[in-house]
């Protein structure tokens, strides 16, 4: 990994400034040709300028210092009426001032100042510009936010592309520039790109890891994201070939559908993106807001999005740290199995108690894996999964050769890691290090890691007081993990990562568009004229999408009541048909079990007195007479509309349990198979889904899937017409026997046509 200090790096490609531009509408994608002159211009400069430079220590200051001390070979260019020169660079009064313009504009004035120097960068042809400046969308303040929206419309109208404001700048290793803000003294160049909406957390990001090598290709904070978003970046570093692996902290992706399309084209490319997405709390929605100004959807709802198109969602700085330094790996785990090696029981001890409570698998060792470690491991010692080699491995090559061997070796482990008590390079002249470094050519399809307990410094990888001959810090290109708990989180990661790749290579996710029954679906949601549909209207839609429902008749009278009943047959349920009333059982519009002629009689009679002397002005169609359903387990399926990510499609236990228990699953359409099932193993009843209870056997998981399925499209179709589904209960028997809905509601959004 080259470490990026002040050493000259080669020439940038060249931007065309004088190049005619395009900046696209909301939810539009940017042209090719567009979209790689901006990000040149922004990456690769040939001419950069620094708006507001000034010989006095601030943010104009240390991002000019920066650029010149990290060998940036372009030409650079101060803009400030008070100097003539500025660190030795030439001084301009304006920006248009500038002999043949520049590519990238750094804008470090005023609030109130900044409209003014966009309307210079106009005049000069500037492709790029980067407002460093806060006091926009990011203040409780009308003018702060009118600033922000002129930024908007000023990209919108010149086709200059704008990063922030209220940002801390950028980093290209490839180019040697660092225009950005803070204490840095070197960057090592790396497969790591970081795309972040906060600026300060880069330092939490790029400082600490230098001592275990791990480098960038490219860093951007993009702040308030007056113009370019997060995903306009994450672009760019998926087309990139240096960047392997993209790190982001998200307060709200901004355009749902091109988020959607780049983690689409990532998984493509194989490039995982690791997110640190705040606003699970609702102090962290509140601070997500005041600090960029941006709507946030319910986090439950980008769980569901990230989880179904393959981003890794992390919840702290450090958690993300140690998964993009897994992600450094040459290759992905081909299962789930994870062998651990260390020198202690208490290690031991400590990794299969975390292990159990992530969600690690560390399979038990394969006999023929037990009788190789048996001769090898001191009888102190423990062969087992965690494997405890003891104290003498340090001094004795063969015991960890024989242990790395036999873990490599056995058919249930796909990744082997090797653990130490801190963090400590490995000597690779060592006899012991000598053995590790050919693990990875002698085993090519397994993964190899190393491990720390601990966190903190790294050590220089002596043994014995013997200084170290050819200390590493990392292996097979992996820097070293550090801390057992969250380089753990950072190995289920990349399981989980490479088993999504695999899934989505055998079911590609379908696109969302409608179906052959949209406009069927759409009509009958229209003739309600914008009141919810009544249960049996609901039920004709679900049964467009061959969701079966039960057999049922609307009866005006006692006597077409009777005759449904006997064409039913008995038992049957009687309810209330009623766009006035929502909740029949409250209103006694609801009789179950009713098993005889006289019963129906008595039955309709006693339904429609309950619901008069309950709303005497409600309109009554009559009572609908159901098949009753034999016993299965209830679940509820529904849709609601997320305000960012649109449709989300809940599923869970059902009935009187929803409200109380809240065991429920979310995704998003389009779903696949194993979206499906994945939805129903995240709930806490798939034990009992599974394997049955009570007496009771497995429940038809399969119609469950096929169900999801159908109502996956329904919601498509739907998604612009109503704003809320709810199947309650659905009722599932047992395998092989199918799934029936019982009662349905749809809410017709408000304003649809």
């Amino acid at each position: 990994m080259e470490s990026m200090q002040s050493a000259a790096g080669g020439a940038s490609p060249a931007v065309r400034s004088s190049e005619r531009r395009q900046v696209p509408e909301p939810g539009q994608a940017l042209d090719a040709a567009a979209f790689h002159r901006t990000m040149r211009a922004l990456f690769y400069p040939e001419r950069v300028a620094i708006v507001g430079a000034t010989p006095q220590v601030g943010f104009a200051f240390n991002i000019h210092r920066n650029i010149l001390n990290f060998g940036f070979q372009g030409e650079v260019f101060a803009v400030n009426p008070k100097y003539q020169e500025v660190l030795g660079t030439p001084c301009y009064p304006v920006l248009d001032a500038i002999p043949g313009g520049v590519d990238q504009a750094i804008i470090v004035v005023p609030s109130h100042a900044v409209l003014g120097v966009l309307e210079q960068a106009e005049r000069a042809g500037v492709t790029a510009v980067n407002i460093i400046t806060s006091g926009f969308g990011e203040q409780d303040d009308e003018e702060a936010r009118r600033r922000q929206v002129a930024i908007r419309e000023f990209a919108r109208r010149t086709g200059i592309r704008v990063v922030g404001p209220n940002c801390l700048g950028l980093v290209s290793t490839p180019a040697r520039l660092v225009a950005k803000s803070g204490p840095y003294t070197t960057i090592a160049r790396g497969p790591i790109s970081l795309v972040f909406q906060s600026g300060l957390l880069t330092y939490s990001m790029i400082i600490p890891p230098q001592d275990r090598e791990i480098g960038f290709t490219y860093v951007v904070t993009t702040g308030n994201e007056a113009d370019l978003e997060a995903a306009d970046f994450i672009r760019f570093c998926v087309e990139d070939e240096e960047t392997r692996v993209i790190g982001c902290f998200i307060e709200q992706f901004r355009d749902p559908g091109k988020l959607l399309q780049v983690a689409e084209q990532a998984a493509d490319a194989g490039k995982p993106i690791v997110v640190l997405k705040v606003g699970r709390s609702e102090g962290g929605r509140r601070a997500a807001l005041a600090h960029t100004g941006s709507l946030v959807g319910s986090d439950e709802a980008i769980d569901a999005v990230m989880r179904q198109y393959g981003l890794i969602r992390v919840n702290t700085l450090d958690e993300m740290i140690e998964t993009l330094a897994a992600f450094h790996t040459k290759r992905l785990p081909k299962g789930p199995g994870v062998g651990t090696i260390f020198v202690s029981g208490g290690a031991g001890g400590l990794i299969s108690d975390l292990c159990q409570d992530l969600g690690v698998s560390l399979p038990a060792l394969a006999p023929e894996t037990v009788a190789k470690l048996k001769p090898v491991i001191p009888p102190y010692g423990t062969v087992g999964n965690p494997l405890d080699t003891t104290g003498q491995a340090a001094t004795q090559p063969e015991i960890t050769e024989g242990s790395l061997v036999a873990m490599a070796e056995d058919p249930n482990i796909h990744t082997v890691v090797y653990g130490q008590a801190y963090p400590n390079k490995i000597d690779l002249d060592s006899p012991v290090g000598r053995v590790i470094k050919s693990m990875p050519e002698r085993y090519p399809d397994k993964v190899f890691l190393v491990l720390s307990l601990v966190t903190g410094k790294m050590h220089d990888g002596s043994r014995w007081g013997q200084p170290p001959v050819d200390p590493v810090t990392h292996w097979d290109g992996v820097p070293f993990l550090q801390g057992a708990e969250n380089g753990l989180r950072a190995i289920r990661a990349l399981i989980c990562y490479a088993e999504f790749l695999r899934e989505r290579r055998a079911e590609p996710r379908p696109r969302a568009e409608p179906s052959a029954m949209a406009e069927q679906a759409r009509a009958l949601v229209r003739a309600a004229g914008g009141r919810p549909l009544v249960e049996r209207e609901a039920k004709a839609i679900l049964r467009l999408y061959d969701i079966p429902v039960t057999r049922e008749r609307l009866a005006t009278s006692p006597e077409e009541a009777l005759a449904a009943a006997r064409e039913i047959g008995f038992p049957v349920a009687l309810k209330v048909e009623s766009p006035d009333i929502a909740h029949k059982t409250e209103a006694g519009g609801v009789l179950l079990g009713i098993a005889s002629d006289d019963a129906v009689r008595e039955g309709f009679a006693r339904v429609m007195e309950n619901c008069r002397r309950h709303d005497p002005h409600a309109r009554v169609a009559g009572v609908l007479v159901q098949e009753m359903v034999a016993d299965g387990r209830e679940l509820i399926v529904g849709m609601t509309v997320d305000p960012v990510y649109g449709p989300a499609i809940a599923v869970g236990l059902g009935g009187i349990f929803v409200e109380l228990l809240k065991d429920v699953a979310l995704g998003v359409p389009p779903l696949t198979r194993r979206d499906c099932r994945a939805m129903l193993a995240r709930l806490r009843a798939a034990p009992v889904l599974e394997t049955g209870a009570r007496g009771a056997g497995p429940a038809d998981l399969d119609a469950m899937v096929d169900v999801l399925l159908r109502f996956s499209q329904l919601c498509i179709d739907l998604q612009y017409e109503v704003s809320e589904i709810d199947i309650n209960p659905l009722v599932v028997f047992d395998r092989g026997q199918g799934a029936k809905a019982v009662d349905c509601l749809v809410v017709p959004a408000k304003g649809a046509p």
